[in-house]
């Protein structure tokens, strides 16, 4: 694991409004205006800390085709769970039910930065 994304992690969970989004995406996805109701925060609020989730790869964007047919973002948990622990080098973190690629659920298609070539 990465010092640099230990780092991310740790402040992340240290991040009440982050806390409260990685716990409301653990069972299901959800797009950011559900999260932001869900969560009681400002939509705005709720658009930074996700991006921030996302730069410490703790959640993954998909793209949801609801009944309507029209694609959402949709959030997910990268992670099953994660273990701290402290030597004497410092914190670690170690993710369990991590894998390189995103978790699938049923309708969702991987959208990473990567597949669409979007900066």
């Amino acid at each position: 694991m990465s010092e640099c994304r230990d780092r991310a992690f740790l402040d992340a969970v240290g991040d009440e409004d982050c806390k409260t989004i990685l716990d409301a995406v653990r069972a299901e996805a959800k797009t950011i205006p559900e999260l932001s109701e869900e969560c009681d925060i400002p939509l705005s609020t709720a658009y930074r800390k996700v991006n921030r989730l996302q730069e410490a790869e703790l959640v993954a964007e998909k793209n949801r085709l609801p009944e309507d047919c029209r694609p959402k973002n949709v959030y997910e948990l990268r992670f099953d769970g994660a273990v701290v622990t402290m030597g004497e080098e410092g914190f670690a973190v170690e993710f369990a039910g991590e894998s390189s690629e995103p978790t699938a659920f049923d309708g969702a298609v991987d959208l990473s930065r990567s597949a669409v070539g979007s900066d």
